[in-house]
């Protein structure tokens, strides 16, 4: 009976390890895991950008063709029959 307290001891410890193990390698893989959210963060913020650069550039554009259209409405009508 008095070997029971330590094989319990040594049961409960034995478990801990494990656990603690289990931890540690979680705790390894954490800079890995970091770096991919950079990553992904870096992509987000590249694709945010050029999602706002075109869609400037498109304004753009559409104002320019809009003064086109213009221009070419003025010289319709400027050239008009009386």
């Amino acid at each position: 009976m008095a070997k029971e307290p330590d094989n319990i001891t040594l049961m409960h410890l034995r478990e801990i390890r494990v656990i603690l193990d289990d931890h540690s390698k979680q705790l390894e893989a954490l800079p890995r895991i970091e770096k991919h959210l950079a990553d992904l963060s870096k992509l987000l913020r590249y694709s945010m950008g050029q999602n706002e650069e075109t869609a400037f550039r498109q304004s753009q554009q559409e104002s320019r063709i809009d003064e086109l259209f213009r221009q070419l409405e003025k010289l319709f009508t400027d050239k008009q029959p009386t």
